[in-house]
């Protein structure tokens, strides 16, 4: 199993982008997330669940223009060839879900316990600003 802190760097996330690759349309990002708030429960919302919401909110950031440093190449070709389109609701509702996953979740309770917790937060400091950005 694959797990490092980078939104990118487990098996999770890097299972949820190779099926969009495969057979995902641009909507399928804005389901992840849309479905991610509706159902969020601090106390049971699964680390699956939140890593494959991390990943959809990279994909927001790159949309963006401000992706992450180690976003697939392919993943950048997709949203190219998907024409994504930079959507303020969208992004307000990434900012949403990333929120409450630092502040309380199954997956940040699993980087607390460890000795990456401090680069993770930083990690996903640096997406938050980078889907405020401009």
């Amino acid at each position: 199993m694959a797990w490092g802190i980078s939104n990118f760097e487990n098996d999770s996330a890097q299972e949820w982008v190779e099926e969009l690759l495969e057979k995902g349309k641009a909507a399928s990002v804005v389901k992840e997330i849309d479905t991610f708030l509706k159902n969020f429960k601090p106390a049971e919302t699964d680390m699956m669940t939140c890593c494959y919401f991390l990943a959809a909110a990279e994909i927001v950031a790159a949309v963006k223009d401000d992706p992450a440093d180690d976003i697939p190449e392919n993943l950048e070709d997709w949203i190219k060839e998907n024409k994504l389109k930079n959507d303020e609701v969208i992004v307000k509702k990434a900012i949403d879900g990333l929120n409450k996953i630092t502040r309380g979740s199954e997956l940040k309770e699993m980087y607390e316990g460890s000795h990456l917790y401090d680069d993770w937060m930083d990690v996903q400091k640096d997406l938050l600003t980078r889907l405020k950005r401009g």
